[in-house]
């Protein structure tokens, strides 16, 4: 079925961000799991998820080329497929070498689905003239709840992987199935749009390196708080617990998100946010007990909710045709997949409870690149899309923010 994009656009893209979500965090809820079954030092896991990281990278190196060819909503679509029907590869992995090469082809249809997804998302945002982007990423953290906790229901009720996997691409399926996006309604929303000269230069690489630390901070999270809680004494099945704590303030702090920035500034939410995932990763390591490390893990996720959807507005705004979006966006997320791996060699070496300290100066660090967002820039759409916005159809207009 070939549903035009224009007609389901913010429900297809709400869609896609929880798939991608749900996905993930299916994949995180085995973490735990798959290392035990296979026994391996947390430094070997490490070079694994370092595989996923390398994926992703070969993913959004393809996908501006992707977007060109049919545009970044059939883009996507077929990545959102893909990555679903990838989760069994990591999930049933028998060695670390099969895990690896899993987790290859799988970050790939992630890194993928990542950009594509995001420019769809900033598209939209553009024609409505109004932010949405932290509601759309919201739905992304709802996503990730329900992986984690269908995840941990599947462990602790012994639902075997191959199982669980199928029923992630049964849901999937079921998503993805109200429409595949023609190439040319998928297209349709830049194609009006002025051509800006240039990647957007000093700005981008600026907002692209706060993306960096912000997603080192959540793959981190993503990948070993669940360890973390292992290490103080949770069992296998509690162990996903502590995530689904980040995941739920998470996803609670996003949806409030765009309301919360324009009353208080979006350098005192980015600011906040890092000083709040450097206390609260503190407090579980202090604390020392499974229950501390859920509770610092939830006060983690209020924090650093909003960080994200921020950066990848203002980038957004950067240049008119979404390649300062899609660095971005590459970059953050590739902080997101070397995160994990680097604390787990830090592990290797020093315990997974003193490698996660890395994680409390990360926040610090991000708390210090706040000024980033305090640049003014130009926020463009087409008037005419939202009825009441007193503007004629078809002309241009240009929102002002100080972000």
């Amino acid at each position: 079925m070939n549903v035009p994009f224009t007609a389901l656009r913010p429900q297809v893209i709400t869609g896609w961000f929880a798939l991608n979500g749900f996905v993930v965090a299916s994949w995180v809820a085995h973490i735990p799991r798959v290392s035990a079954a296979l026994g391996v030092p947390p430094g070997t896991l490490g070079w694994a998820l370092l595989c996923m990281a390398a994926g992703s990278v070969l993913g959004m190196v393809v996908a501006p080329w992707a977007i060109r060819r049919t545009g970044a909503g059939r883009a996507a679509w077929m990545a959102a497929l893909a990555f679903a029907l990838l989760l069994p590869l990591p999930l049933s992995a028998g060695s670390v070498l099969a895990l690896a090469a899993g987790l290859l082809l799988f970050g790939a249809a992630h890194g993928l689905l990542d950009v594509a997804m995001n420019k769809a998302a900033a598209d939209h945002e553009q024609t409505l003239g109004r932010p949405v982007m932290a509601g759309f990423h919201g739905w992304f953290s709802v996503g990730m709840v329900a992986g984690v906790g269908t995840g941990a229901a599947a462990l602790l009720i012994g639902i075997p992987p191959l199982v669980h996997a199928a029923i992630v691409i049964v849901l999937a399926v079921g998503v993805l199935s109200t429409g595949l996006p023609s190439k040319t309604s998928s297209q349709q929303a830049a194609t009006d749009l002025p051509r800006a000269a240039g990647w957007g230069g000093r700005r981008v690489a600026a907002l692209a390196g706060v993306a960096f630390i912000c997603l080192f901070l959540e793959g981190a999270m993503a990948d070993w708080s669940g360890l973390l809680a292992v290490a103080f004494g949770a069992g296998p099945a509690a162990a996903p617990l502590a995530y689904c704590a980040f995941t739920a303030c998470w996803a609670v702090g996003r949806f409030v998100g765009d309301r919360l920035t324009s009353r208080i500034g979006d350098v005192f939410i980015v600011r906040a946010g890092g000083i709040l995932t450097a206390i609260g990763v503190g407090l579980g390591l202090v604390g020392g007990t499974p229950i501390w490390v859920m509770a610092g893990c939830a006060l983690t996720g209020l924090g650093i909710a909003n960080v994200v959807p921020l950066l990848f507005r203002a980038a957004a705004r950067t240049t008119f045709d979404g390649r300062g979006l899609a660095i971005v966006t590459g970059v953050g997320y590739a902080g997101f997949l070397v995160g994990p791996p680097l604390v787990g060699f830090a592990a290797n070496a020093v315990g997974l409870p003193r490698a996660m300290w890395l994680v409390v100066v990360g926040g610090l660090a991000l708390a210090m690149g706040a000024a980033v967002l305090r640049r003014q820039t130009t926020f463009h759409c087409r008037a005419g899309a939202k009825k009441g916005s007193g503007a004629k159809k078809g002309s241009g207009v240009f929102f002002t923010n100080l972000i």
